[in-house]
């Protein structure tokens, strides 16, 4: 009774269906490295892990009581992600996972219009969480979220208020995650200027499984369930009409717009878990950022954890285009240990 109550609160009185050039892209930032390690979105497992319940309320849980998380992205030019996770259990109730992300775009140079420097200015988002997930059951979780934004570019401000509601089974016996995901959930409170912007609401679902006879887990995610066709016209290939001499526009393949909403990652623990190996693949990224006329590895991502008594160490890196990588790394830590 007390989730539908929370349901009606928080899910209905928000407009839910985004459009294309929504605003707010941030929201969709990642800062685990773990998760850009296997491709992004790694919303399908259940353990203790807190940063994952970042976006996925429903994966926070028992096992993260007292645990803090720190992540520092690394993206291409000026560009830096920090973000804090902490995590308490509730007694009796659900466990809480407070954060805060903030994303700095660096030091931009105004200038008039005809190109003389004036001044510099600055560009930064700021994102708070809370959030909260409860056990349904032994095998069925749930989770919500919420999330005060606040955007500032020069003299442009905005600020917004969303949420983020997922449920994920768990089963322990057969080593086997299933998450439902409704991203991004809400309503700005102040605009950039009189344009309305839109928040980027996506729906995900996730399914990943620890083998039996082998340390290895792989995870399967499928994003932007929401809308079919998530192509973008600047990635489409273009031929010459041989009678008319006219550049026309060649649609993609439905296989190619299907493969668009996968993402696939596995990770390999090494040492009784000790030392873990990742790796992932994202196929809207490397559709997106390919050059037709130069091959690279971007859409593809790797990373390593180091899983020591007190502290977890990770780090991984994205190939994003051929311009250039990012990396990301995180420490993971239980208070608790150290008597606090």
């Amino acid at each position: 009774m007390r989730i539908n109550i929370l349901l009606i609160i928080f899910f209905f009185p928000f407009n839910i269906f985004s459009q294309t050039g929504s605003a707010y892209q941030f929201l969709n930032l990642e800062s685990s490295p773990r998760s850009l390690a296997m491709g992004g979105s790694l919303i399908s497992v259940f353990d203790n892990d807190i940063s994952l319940g970042l976006f996925v309320p429903s994966l926070i849980n028992e096992n993260n009581d007292n645990d803090l998380a720190l992540n520092y992205v690394n993206y291409l030019s000026d560009i830096n992600l920090v973000s804090f996770q902490y995590s308490k259990k509730i007694k009796k109730f659900a466990a809480v996972l407070i954060s805060m992300s903030s994303v700095d775009y660096g030091v931009f140079k105004q200038t008039s219009s005809i190109g003389i420097e004036e001044s510099e200015f600055s560009a930064k988002d700021q994102v708070f969480t809370v959030g909260l997930g409860k056990n349904i059951n032994e095998k069925i979780t749930f989770g919500l979220s919420l999330n005060l934004l606040n955007s500032r570019y020069e003299n442009y401000q905005s600020s917004a208020f969303t949420s983020n509601i997922s449920t994920t089974f768990f089963n322990s016996q057969g080593n086997f995650t299933a998450t439902f995901l409704a991203k991004n959930i809400g309503s700005k409170i102040s605009s950039y200027t009189r344009v309305d912007e839109e928040i980027p609401f996506e729906l995900q679902f996730g399914i990943s499984k620890l083998l039996k006879h082998l340390p290895f887990r792989y995870s399967l995610v499928f994003n932007n369930l929401q809308k079919y066709d998530i192509s973008n016209d600047y990635s489409l290939l273009t031929q010459t009409d041989p009678e008319t001499g006219l550049l026309l526009q060649k649609e993609e393949a439905f296989a190619k717009k299907i493969l668009r909403h996968f993402i696939l990652g596995g990770e390999l623990s090494l040492f009784k878990q000790v030392f873990v190996l990742r790796g992932g693949l994202n196929f809207q990224k490397r559709f997106n950022l390919s050059l037709p006329s130069f091959s690279t590895s971007n859409g593809f991502s790797f990373g390593v954890g180091l899983n020591l008594s007190k502290f977890s160490f990770n780090f991984s890196r994205s190939s994003f285009h051929v311009s250039g990588n990012f990396n990301s790394f995180n420490i993971i830590t239980n208070l608790s240990t150290f008597g606090l």
